[in-house]
């Protein structure tokens, strides 16, 4: 089990630079960090986490924090870190970019890759550690928008980001089904953010476009059950061999990637108590599965717990 899933809400106030250095040097990745003023650092830290994601209100003095090259296992997981800036100002550097964030700015970066953070004076920032794979857009996207600055005031961002503010202030709200929830409606929120600013970045790529206009295509039609490669290339007007190819330069196939949403939406409405009257087999039919023992086979191999299991294990803890 990952340090990640073992936490669930955690609060360490007013610690001082050595014991900052013990708190989160080492806590989800190896990070090396430094000081000005080591013997002037304070640092206030509130964890929450949701489902596999990590929420960290931070509050501190200045400082840098370094991932380096030589400290990145090659089998380590890929997470992906959001930054939001609350208070002061903060630079984000990665893949020879670098983002400038005032408060309501937030930066996207891949822990699988070096990075550095650098904080000039006292700051604050809500830090979301999450694997690759909540998101929905494929890394060979996201990695050309890291240490990117997503603005607060302008776009989109004028609507996504106050809402994830509001998360840093009411993490203590995020319990059960209903946190999951919050939490699976920021993660769309953080999708469209980023899925802005690339096709901002790829506009003379019409592959990388049709590859987002896919995607958006499958979520909205997984409770399809004859959504598969043939039925999504006919309605993009493309050969399956062109949308197997988009998927492959992502890293991803077709029939995986549908899988993969249709388990995810079929586990939160598992978790939903208003769903409570719905049997196992409606649920999966809802999210695009037909035959019950092939969905609770994906089921149990993807979560660890059969459907049943995992309903009655969330409810019981949601009650």
């Amino acid at each position: 089990m990952s340090e990640v899933s073992r936490l669930s809400m955690e609060t360490h106030e007013s610690v001082g630079f050595t014991e900052w250095v013990q708190l989160v040097g080492n806590r989800f990745v190896p990070l090396s960090i430094s000081s000005g003023s080591p013997e002037d650092f304070s640092g206030t830290l509130r964890t929450r986490v949701v489902g596999g994601t990590c929420l960290t209100d931070i509050s501190a003095s200045s400082h840098s924090v370094h991932r380096l090259a030589h400290a990145i296992r090659r089998d380590h997981s890929d997470h992906l870190k959001l930054s939001l800036q609350l208070e002061g100002t903060g630079l984000v550097m990665q893949d020879g970019r670098s983002a400038h964030l005032a408060p309501g700015d937030a930066a996207i970066y891949d822990t699988s890759r070096p990075y550095t953070l650098e904080y000039a004076s006292n700051m604050r920032s809500l830090v979301m550690l999450f694997p690759h794979a909540m998101l929905g857009l494929s890394a060979n996207m996201v990695h050309t928008v890291t240490a990117v600055r997503l603005a607060g005031d302008t776009g989109i961002g004028r609507v996504i980001c106050p809402f994830m503010q509001h998360l840093a202030e009411n993490m203590e709200q995020l319990d059960g089904v209903n946190g999951s929830r919050i939490m699976h409606s920021a993660f769309e929120l953080i999708t469209a953010l980023l899925s802005s600013e690339i096709q901002s970045a790829t506009e003379t790529d019409p592959a990388a476009l049709t590859f987002e206009s896919v995607r958006h295509f499958i979520d909205s039609h997984l409770g399809d059950p004859e959504l598969n490669t043939d039925a999504i290339a006919r309605a993009h007007y493309v050969s399956t061999r062109h949308l197997q190819y988009l998927f492959q330069e992502e890293g991803l196939t077709v029939s995986s990637y549908v899988r993969g949403r249709r388990l995810e939406r079929a586990r939160i409405d598992l978790e939903d108590p208003a769903l409570q009257a719905q049997s196992v087999l409606q649920i999966a039919q809802a999210s695009g599965f037909i035959d019950l023992s092939h969905f609770s086979r994906l089921f149990k191999s993807t979560y660890g717990r059969s459907p049943r299991e995992y309903r009655l294990s969330t409810l019981r803890t949601a009650a």
